[in-house]
């Protein structure tokens, strides 16, 4: 009767144990020498960024590029790049898509060239975009507040007004064309303002409109209408249950196709990813990558990585493994960080705000120990030349256990204390007549963190009234008009041989663009670049200030009462699109785009050879185209 007893007790004691070993805050390892608690730590630094401030390449197909605000050279786009805030983004012969959030996306052709000019942030929440050359959608599932979008080209500026689908073609040196699927626009040039609506399209050229907003079909005309309609149907699923909070909904598709759902107490609905490794852990597929404003930045290798690891908290449970724990609040990477003189390490942090601690079968999510365990298998620890490896988990210290140098290991919530020193730079031969200045991005040292050296942007301004608002956004170490440079004077050609001769008005010349580069430098071609007489790059390398000078909009230029619900609600059966479109449309693609769009316009445009022939301009030919620890962390 006794040992019954005894076993009763024993059993009452250990099974709460098994059944909630990760949801006690205040747990230590059983192998964890007692000693003082660990002390106070810093506060969380006060953040700029919100959930809007970095953008996500969601999308990726070809040749695509990225170049950092403070950086020269150019680094191959991948999936979940992180954009942000003075980035440049561009594409050779490939296509690429950057998701901003709660239904926004952007959509680049080939041979298109964009500058992030502002991403929101706490403070100033308007997004701004600079069109160079080439061809882009701007899909706006949810907007904040009437113009809150903005995107500016050579030729004019353009404020979005309602939640709609937006087609923007740069014909470099020539002129603008805006197409408005759905929604309203506001067009600003030299002479004023215009309301452009739904199925109408507007030609500017030297910031003067060729005329009133004219009407076309709005149905796929051509392979870059095709591709954002296969987009649009893709990331516009509808799901009946929702797992996701509101702003992350867009995540719901992806996670569904790549891992399961189940209900954990007392976290709610948990997700759980399949097909990963048995030492895979949070953190450790990827890389990081380091951003002006946010700091040390995780890039997922996963194809759903993007919300897992930037909301959100990995815990570990038997039976279940790594899962994940939704939460609304974007961070650079949900981490804790240790550092010495020869390594760096981090761990991912539980839903309580400490870094978790995995060993033998156990999850600890409630660390407060002194010192972090070297064999916890949620830690993960390289070299510190290695911090910028192109893939953690090649380089990562398999063993941590046997390292002497983490028996007295304290992870810490402070930013790491490093930055990049620089960044190595090779010539890659392109297509044509260019070469391209590519960044080897795991190459370079570190040098201490003391705030300087980040890259740093200003904001476009924009005032109502006349004449033209100027604004600058520094790029340290960045040519006058990016990383690909023109080998040789004469008409330049793009990688998919599409080329542009310049015959505006008399003589061959380009013509003089009013509303232009502070720096007078032609930029011609996908990803930027000089003619033959511009600066050289060794030149430009000790950096410069780029003006981009604005339409301003105007005040009188607003929603019509009634439109539409303002656009503030999120609309996700409205990004779909497809279901307005005729069929008998999608048979126009070979046809001219004036026969289309315009009903005989002064602008044609074959989805083939993509010829333009305008009335201003005769026989003219050219193409379209960290705080990784967080915010609030410990409750």
């Amino acid at each position: 009767m006794k040992r019954a007893l005894v076993l009763a007790a024993a059993l009452i004691l250990i099974l709460p144990a098994v059944w909630s070993q990760e949801v006690q805050p205040q747990q230590q390892p059983p192998d964890q020498a007692q000693g003082t608690p660990q002390p106070a730590q810093q506060p969380p630094q006060e953040t700029k960024y919100t959930n809007d401030s970095v953008a996500r390449m969601s999308f990726v197909e070809g040749k695509t590029f990225v170049q950092r605000a403070s950086d020269l050279g150019f680094e191959e786009g991948v999936l979940n790049t992180p954009v942000s805030e003075g980035d440049r983004l561009g594409t050779a012969d490939g296509r690429m898509e950057v998701h901003f959030g709660r239904g926004n996306y952007l959509r680049l052709d080939n041979d298109s060239k964009l500058d992030i000019l502002n991403l929101p942030k706490k403070g100033d929440d308007i997004t701004r975009l600079r069109v160079w050359s080439g061809s882009v959608y701007i899909v706006v599932g949810n907007l904040a507040k009437e113009k809150g979008i903005e995107i500016h080209t050579a030729d004019s500026s353009f404020y979005i007004l309602d939640k709609g689908i937006y087609r923007i073609n740069v014909r470099e040196n020539r002129d603008t064309e805006i197409l408005v699927f759905r929604g309203l626009i506001e067009a600003a040039g030299e002479g004023g303002s215009t309301l452009v609506k739904a199925e109408q399209r507007l030609e500017v050229a030297e910031g003067r409109f060729s005329g009133k907003p004219t009407g076309f079909r709005a149905v796929a005309d051509d392979d870059f209408d095709r591709f954002n309609q296969e987009r649009n149907d893709q990331v516009g699923r509808q799901f009946a249950k929702k797992n996701l909070p509101d702003d992350l909904e867009d995540y719901e598709a992806e996670l569904d196709n790549n891992g399961r759902w189940t209900y954990v107490a007392p976290y709610g609905n948990v997700w759980i990813p399949s097909d990963v490794e048995e030492d895979w852990r949070p953190y450790w597929n990827g890389r990081w990558v380091w951003l002006g404003m946010s700091g040390w930045t995780w890039l997922p290798y996963e194809s759903w990585g993007w919300a897992t690891f930037h909301y959100g908290r990995w815990h570990w449970g038997l039976d279940l493994g790594w899962y994940w724990i939704p939460m609304a609040m974007w961070g650079p990477g949900w981490v804790d960080w240790w550092w010495d003189d020869f390594y760096f390490g981090w761990a991912p942090l539980s839903y309580w705000g400490y870094p978790g601690i995995l060993m033998g079968g156990n999850y600890y999510g409630g660390y407060y120990g002194r010192y972090y365990p070297g064999g916890s298998r949620a830690l993960t620890v390289v070299r510190r030349d290695q911090l910028r490896a192109a893939n953690v988990s090649r380089v990562a210290v398999r063993d941590t256990a046997t390292l002497g140098t983490l028996s007295r290991m304290s992870l810490s919530n402070r930013t790491l204390n490093v930055r990049p020193a620089g960044n190595k730079i090779s010539v890659q031969t392109m297509n044509g007549n260019r070469v391209m200045l590519r960044k080897d991005s795991s190459s370079g040292g570190l040098v201490n963190n003391s705030g300087a050296g980040r890259g740093t942007t200003g904001s476009v301004g924009r005032a109502a009234g006349q004449g033209a608002t100027t604004s600058t956004v520094k790029r340290e170490g960045n040519t006058k008009g990016g990383s690909a440079v023109r080998k040789e004077g004469g008409s330049d050609k793009s990688s998919s041989g599409r080329s542009s001769t310049q015959s505006k008005g008399s003589g061959g010349g380009a013509r003089r663009i009013r509303k232009q580069d502070s720096t007078g430098g032609s930029s011609v071609g996908s990803l930027g670049s000089y003619s033959s007489s511009g600066s050289s790059v060794s030149a430009a390398r000790t950096g410069e200030s780029r003006a981009v000078r604005t339409y301003p909009s105007s005040s009188s230029i607003t929603r019509p009462s009634g439109y539409g619900d303002g656009g503030a609600s999120r609309s996700r059966s409205f990004l779909g699109g497809s279901s307005s479109r005729s069929s008998s449309g999608r048979t126009s693609s070979s046809g001219s785009r004036s026969s289309v769009r315009s009903g005989g316009s002064s602008s044609g445009r074959s989805s083939s050879g993509r010829s333009s022939s305008s009335g201003r301009s005769s026989g003219s030919s050219h193409s379209s185209g960290s705080r990784s620890g967080g915010g609030s962390r410990r409750k």
